[in-house]
């Protein structure tokens, strides 16, 4: 070792007298033209064919050692050792040109070697000119190729499939975002009694997302309040969550209604608004499964006329006349306590003007019935979501009413109505208090009033509300005929139809009933014998939309 230490000292001694002594100062004005121009055309064509069978029959013991760190800390020191010997004269011009330039990236590893004992010219020409060629050629091919093609290609495909969970009807207020349809129920109501254990949903949740009180005030905490248990939401022995006595719900001293628990009939819990909603929590959550049960399905088609007009900007009128669940009772607006939502007419109007880009024009009829039950207060201030025209909101519905009650008073509360402002619209709603009246007979009283809004405008368009089921556990009376009057009422819009009367029903008898093949009837009702609270409101509204304009429509 210390043999070739002294000979490679003693010939770069040599070297460097040969290259003072043969004209050192040439050499530079050669290498920029010749070098250049031969290293880059044949190194890259030869060195990939080479370099697989020479490399690794010369140099496998220590090749495997050297990264590009020692290449660049060795290659200044020993690469100008391998060609002085024989080339001093010639070397000059070309070994030079190469070994600087190449040799820093693999050269030490077969140059101190095998290089200086047999091939020292032919050393610092192939090993620095293969070695470059490889780095260069395949890492920066590969490592640049792959990343930008699988990362860009991946990640979009999956962020945008749940997009339009959220944005397709962006044009809507949250609480119009049908229910039926995506992965997400925004604020379900439930009502926690004693005996239920854990509460089932519309759909088994996934992913619970908030959980509060009804007004919103109140914010309960997963595994403090409540656990996700198969699906369905259970109190925690420590929860804040209200929960009704079975002594209390069962035991209601003074109640309207009478059910049959544990075989025998008791008084009910119920209460209007507050004395209801306050007991009822509001969940909001996500889910992978698709209703199975009954749903509305547009009838745009039937509606064209209608939708033409929104469509052109033209100014329409709405009109809603129906008993206490159109007249908005148990509604937190009507209430007048948080959360606040409106009615079902009300928020089905703004919808369209939401849709088409209207403004609302609130009429406050002030019509007081003969009992003294008034027309329904309404919003103080038009609702703006556009310029393009007006929708007149009109809503002449009184608690309590019968269909009876509907034609007797119909000179007043339809007729002078729609003659002062007009009818593009007529929603007819009545039957639940018509509970001991044959359907065929409340279809008769509803066709008396179709026939007053199309003598006013022959192009108004009519739905035929059937009711939402009353509770179906009272066996005082207040579960009746109700059931039996949506076949009829399908029946009727069919005639009208014939006729060529733009009119078809909107069927929350079936809805409703769906509904309670899932959630009992004190989750929903705002007072646990007839009325709706605001989540069942909003099935109404959005359930009236899709009849009449269809949710396909608006994404």
């Amino acid at each position: 070792m210390m043999k070739k230490i002294i000979s490679l000292t003693l010939a770069l001694v040599l070297v460097l007298f040969a290259l003072i002594g043969c004209g050192g100062t040439e050499a530079p004005t050669e290498v920029p033209t010749e070098a250049p121009t031969e290293v880059p055309t044949e190194a890259p064509t030869e060195a990939p064919t080479e370099a697989p069978t020479e490399a690794p029959t010369e140099a496998p013991t220590e090749a495997p050692t050297d990264t590009s760190d020692d290449v660049t800390t060795e290659a200044p020191t020993e690469a100008p050792t391998e060609a002085p010997t024989e080339a001093p004269t010639e070397a000059p011009t070309e070994a030079p040109t190469e070994a600087p330039t190449e040799a820093p990236t693999e050269a030490p590893t077969e140059a101190p070697t095998e290089a200086p004992t047999e091939a020292p010219t032919e050393a610092p020409t192939e090993a620095p000119t293969e070695a470059p060629t490889e780095a260069p050629t395949e890492a920066p091919t590969e490592a640049p190729t792959e990343a930008p093609t699988e990362a860009p290609t991946e990640a979009p495909t999956e962020a945008p499939t749940e997009e339009p969970e959220e944005d397709v009807y962006t044009m809507l207020d949250p609480m119009m975002k049908p229910i039926f349809d995506g992965n997400t129920v925004t604020a379900e109501s439930v009502m926690f009694i004693s005996s239920d254990g854990a509460k089932s949903l519309l759909f088994p949740i996934e992913k619970v997302i908030s959980v509060t009180s009804y007004d919103g005030s109140k914010v309960y905490v997963e595994g403090t309040d409540y656990v996700v248990e198969d699906g369905c939401l259970k109190l925690t022995g420590k929860s804040k969550i209200p929960c009704m006595q079975d002594s209390m719900f069962y035991n209601y001293t003074g109640s309207a209604i009478l059910v049959e628990h544990e075989g025998k009939n008791v008084p009910m819990y119920w209460g209007e608004g507050p004395l209801m909603t306050d007991n009822q929590v509001l969940v909001t959550y996500t889910h992978s499964t698709e209703w199975e049960g009954f749903s509305e399905t547009t009838s745009r088609d039937v509606f064209a006329d209608f939708i033409k007009k929104l469509e052109k900007g033209k100014d329409v009128t709405v009109f809603f006349y129906g008993d206490s669940i159109t007249y908005g009772a148990c509604s937190s607006f009507n209430e007048n306590h948080a959360p606040f939502q409106d009615s079902y007419p009300v928020l089905f109007t703004k919808a369209l003007a939401d849709i088409y880009g209207y403004t609302v024009e609130f009429v406050d009829a002030g019509l007081v019935a003969p009992s003294g039950m008034p027309t329904a207060k309404v919003p103080m201030n038009d609702y703006v979501a556009g310029k393009r025209g007006t929708i007149t909101y009109v809503n002449t519905s009184i608690g309590g009413w019968t269909s009876f009650d509907a034609v007797n008073n119909s000179g007043t509360f339809v007729e002078e109505m729609m003659d002062e402002y007009g009818c593009d619209l007529f929603v007819v709603a009545f039957g639940m208090n018509d509970l001991g009246t044959d359907a065929a007979k409340v279809a008769d009283n509803i066709s008396v009033l179709v026939d007053i809004a199309t003598s006013v405008n022959d192009e108004a368009a009519i739905v035929l509300v059937s009711t939402m089921m009353p509770n179906p556990r009272a066996v005082n009376g207040w579960l009746g005929a109700q059931p039996n009057q949506e076949a009829a009422l399908i029946s009727l819009a069919e005639k009208y139809r014939a006729k060529g009367i733009a009119c078809d029903d909107m069927r929350m008898t079936a809805v409703s009933k769906a509904i309670l093949e899932k959630k009992a009837f004190h989750d929903y009702s705002g007072n646990n014998i007839n009325h709706p609270n605001d989540f069942f409101s909003r099935v109404y509204a959005q359930t009236l939309l899709e009849v009449v304009v269809g949710y396909e429509n608006i994404k």
